[in-house]
């Protein structure tokens, strides 16, 4: 009984020898955000392509309830994800680019559309970032404004 067993275990492991391909890490905002939108929202178009970020709003005002519908139009996964930006305009760098995050949703597959609701608290200067591989280092943001 034994060795049928050991047999049986070893026929096993040469059937599933075959390599598995390990998941992408996966953040928890994965998987489409499909919310509706809240009463009085106002609907903000963002579409995502390889290397810009183009929204319909780019002034915000503070405790105004605003409804994201971000589209990826490219050909490779983006992120969608609001942060403050430096003064004077420029790109923050990498060990700063988190701190203070408002928002981030990950990762966005061509062709998928996200929607989602978000209420800006403080008024200030932020920007519109894609985070995945280099696209922010080669320009993947937009420059958006929180007015009080």
């Amino acid at each position: 009984m034994l060795a049928l067993f050991m047999a049986a275990c070893a026929g096993t492991s040469t059937a599933t020898s075959k390599p598995t391909p390990t998941p992408p890490a996966i953040s928890p905002t994965s998987g489409p955000i499909e919310q509706a939108a809240a009463p009085g929202s106002i609907e903000v178009k963002v579409t995502l392509v390889e290397f810009h970020i183009i929204s319909s709003v780019t002034v915000f005002h503070a405790n105004t309830h605003y409804y994201f519908v971000v589209t990826n139009h490219g050909h490779d996964l983006h992120e969608f994800m609001i942060m403050p930006s430096k003064p004077d305009g420029s790109p923050l760098p990498p060990e700063e680019q988190y701190k203070g995050m408002l928002m981030e949703l990950e990762p966005i597959s061509p062709g998928s559309t996200w929607t989602t609701n978000f209420t800006f608290r403080t008024a200030g200067r932020y920007e519109i970032a894609c985070q995945m591989g280099r696209h922010y280092q080669a320009g993947m943001r937009l420059p958006i404004a929180v007015d009080s």
